[in-house]
């Protein structure tokens, strides 16, 4: 695992749930510890980012869907509502038996590229992290300042993570060169009213079934015809979300 003593070299856009990154090192992160627990963190976000190689589990919990925005990602859906996941109890708990996306497993470390023009990826974390103290949990290095074995864990596990997120970049950009993935929607109903939500793509059936079969034979070589099956199996869990969220949305009676 790199050790780095500098800020990483430019300051990207955080993703999703990721407040601040600092570069682990043992000189400014001796007393840090580390939470295991809960998912409290997630149980303000509705769409999660998700691997290729995640649709087969995911698709059996939720509905995946494509980022409007290029170069349309694929999320797994948590909810229909904004800042509502409907998968994180109270507690902090999530709901047993259904799959965790990686996005939150690596959660709150994160790799990022050192030197502009080097391949070096050093490990991060969020330091404002819940998961983060001073006084309960896993300490990050040990007293000779070598990272403890999670640590060296974790940097393996945000490595493959990142291959896998380059890896889907490609796979959606093939299917956005067949003009597969198009603008999409759906209604629920929420307190009794229709609510239509929208804001997301989603592959096209009918562009699909007009591919020629020499086409679908490549996406099957390239591994794209999975996640395409895998995509439609999985929007037949809508109506079940859209339950979930339509109770969530439900207001209280006192």
């Amino acid at each position: 695992m790199s050790e780095p003593t500098a800020t990483p070299a430019t300051a990207p856009l955080l993703p999703p749930l990721y407040n601040a990154l600092e570069p682990l090192s043992p000189q400014r992160h001796a007393a840090l510890r580390l939470r295991q627990g809960d998912y409290t963190f997630a149980a303000g976000i509705s769409a999660i980012p998700l691997a290729a190689e995640e649709f087969a589990a995911a698709s059996r919990h939720y509905p995946i869907v494509f980022t409007t925005a290029m170069p349309h990602m694929p999320m797994a859906l948590m909810s229909l509502l904004a800042d509502i996941n409907t998968f994180v109890d109270a507690n902090g708990a999530w709901q047993p038996g259904k799959y965790i996306p990686a996005y939150l497993r690596r959660f709150p470390f994160f790799l990022a590229q050192m030197a502009e023009g080097r391949d070096e990826m050093a490990l991060c974390m969020d330091t404002s992290a819940t998961q983060a103290s001073s006084t309960e949990g896993e300490v990050l290095f040990g007293a000779d300042g070598k990272p403890n074995p999670f640590l060296d864990q974790a940097f393996a596990f945000c490595r493959s993570l990142e291959a896998a997120m380059q890896q889907t970049l490609a796979l959606s950009n093939i299917l956005t060169g067949l003009n597969l993935l198009q603008p999409a929607a759906m209604q629920f109903e929420q307190n009794g009213k229709p609510t239509k939500i929208d804001g997301f793509h989603a592959i096209q059936r009918d562009a699909f079934a007009t591919l020629p079969a020499e086409k679908l034979a490549e996406l099957r070589d390239n591994g794209v015809l999975d996640l395409i099956y895998a995509h439609f199996t999985s929007m037949g869990a809508m109506q079940e979300l859209a339950a979930r969220s339509a109770a969530r949305a439900r207001p209280l009676v006192g």
